[in-house]
């Protein structure tokens, strides 16, 4: 371990200095201020990528702790290593590209400098739990991510926003609370809150009792990643929350929850891995939401709605390839964290653009733009192919590492029969994503030309040129997908 020269804290600090900042330029500059808030979250995306190349070039792990709570025994500390560097660059990525996107978004909207000051408090609060060290600090940035993002939705989304910003705050505060009744109770036991040092402090507690503790932490967890039967406030949040805000909610906030699962279960419980019924449970529930989430997918026709399902559908990808017990499962797990971020972003922004110009987003009434607007519909594409896993795009690879982690433990001896059907079923379902993909791509890019489409003179490049960026990152660590994997070889697990 070295130390990370404070670069760690800036990342998550600066965003939150910088909000009241914004807050108080909102009035003076107007829609000019989503301009500055983008400066500290470039400078954010330019610290965590430091910190990821000493990662990369064999740090290993790069820890800044300070001083904070004597009396619980708790400092603050921060961590990057193989799993979180990847992870955290993606949301500084989208942070980023998202925050430029608002600009043309949100041009004309009431309350802007409140917007963005709440936009880098969320964006603060996803970084911090990425990169949180210990279970308290974990916990306080989780709750970080809740309260900005329901009061965006509540004063910036659509439809009946009150009550949907209501039930999803609700939700997951409920599922914080689940959490937090579990971090109390390993507390208890081990006397510290250190994610890396709890393995072993808990090491001859028995099962019985570390089973419970960690079913109520990961039952909050899964609220966030909005894995079946718990999802049922996330189609209304994501497809009525302001577009900006949808692409980090589905993109990089619910897959925190996968990536603190990893940590959960692979770092501070390990002894739960031995356990077949609890492992096998997983993936069963897994294939349960990739299956649930696809066939809503299928079923909408609302645009917003579709992706909101098609998230639930890849968190299920993902709790796969975390329940597979395996290296590779994991790593592609987190490929599927980036990969999706990237793709769902993508799809999500076009919906906003679709929104603002033809004042819709029925997938019945979108059709025949792929003459019209050539960059975004390019883009639209490679969203969609890089969910359905179509090579070379970077789904591809994190379906295929899922997919191949969970048969290697299969087929590990004894021979793992039920997992193996378990596997072969979640291979099949992937069909589902190239069908919903495919058809929203037909109907919406091709067909007649849309009414009042002949009007619209060029694509607004403000909000289309995010999109570019992300579909070229996709396609490039498709084809180099080692750009990823070499940090993840580094993995504390």
């Amino acid at each position: 371990m070295i130390d990370a020269n404070h670069l760690l804290l800036q990342s998550v600090m600066i965003p939150i200095i910088s909000a009241p900042v914004i807050l108080a330029l909102g009035r003076r500059l107007g829609e000019n201020v989503g301009w500055v808030a983008s400066i500290p979250l470039i400078y954010v995306l330019v610290t965590l990528s430091a910190s990821a190349m000493e990662v990369y070039h064999g740090k290993g792990m790069l820890v800044a702790s300070y001083r904070w709570a004597p009396l619980i025994g708790g400092d603050f500390t921060l961590m990057m290593d193989g799993i979180s560097a990847p992870i955290a660059l993606t949301i500084a990525l989208l942070s980023f590209l998202v925050c430029i996107y608002s600009v043309g978004y949100m041009r004309g909207e009431h309350g802007l400098g409140l917007y963005f000051c709440l936009y880098m408090l969320y964006a603060a609060g996803m970084v911090g739990a990425v990169l949180a060290a210990d279970l308290l600090v974990f916990f306080i940035f989780f709750e970080l991510m809740l309260i900005p993002s329901w009061v965006l939705i509540a004063i910036w989304g659509t439809g009946p926003k009150e009550r949907i910003a209501l039930k999803y705050f609700i939700f997951t505060e409920a599922g914080a609370l689940s959490m937090l009744a579990g971090i109390a109770a390993t507390y208890s036991m081990a006397g510290t809150f250190r994610m890396d040092e709890l393995s072993s402090l808990l090491a001859g507690v028995d099962g019985g009792i570390i089973a419970p503790i960690a079913s109520a932490m990961l039952l909050g967890l899964f609220v966030k990643m909005a894995v079946f039967p718990l999802h049922t406030w996330l189609p209304d949040a994501h497809a009525e929350a302001p577009t900006p805000i949808s692409a980090l909610l589905s993109p990089a906030m619910i897959g925190i929850g996968g990536y603190a699962s990893i940590r959960i279960l692979y770092t501070v419980f390990p002894g739960l891995l031995e356990n077949w019924v609890a492992m096998t449970s997983l993936s069963a529930l897994s294939l349960i939401t990739m299956g649930y989430g696809g066939f809503m997918a299928l079923a909408q026709r609302d645009l917003k709605r579709l992706l909101a399902y098609s998230s639930i559908s890849q968190m299920g990808y993902m709790l796969f390839g975390i329940s597979a017990i395996s290296h590779l499962g994991v790593i592609g797990a987190v490929l599927l964290y980036v990969s999706h971020g990237l793709a769902k972003a993508i799809l999500f922004m076009a919906s906003g653009i679709f929104m603002k110009l033809f004042k819709t987003r029925s997938i019945e009434e979108l059709r025949g733009l792929a003459g019209k607007m050539p960059y975004l519909s390019v883009s639209f594409v490679i969203g969609f192919l890089s969910l359905a896993g179509v090579p070379p795009l970077l789904g591809f690879w994190s379906e295929l590492l899922i997919f191949a982690g969970s048969i290697y433990t299969a087929l590990l001896s004894p021979m793992d029969l039920v997992r193996l059907i378990i596997t072969l079923l979640a291979i099949i379902m992937a069909i589902l994503t190239a069908g919903y993909g495919l058809w929203t791509i037909k109907r919406i890019l091709y067909g007649g030309s849309l009414e009042g489409s002949s009007k619209i003179a060029k694509e607004p490049m403000l909000m289309t040129v995010p999109m570019i960026i992300l579909a070229l990152l996709t396609i490039i660590l498709g084809i180099y997908p080692s750009i990823i994997t070499s940090i993840l070889n580094n993995m504390m697990i």
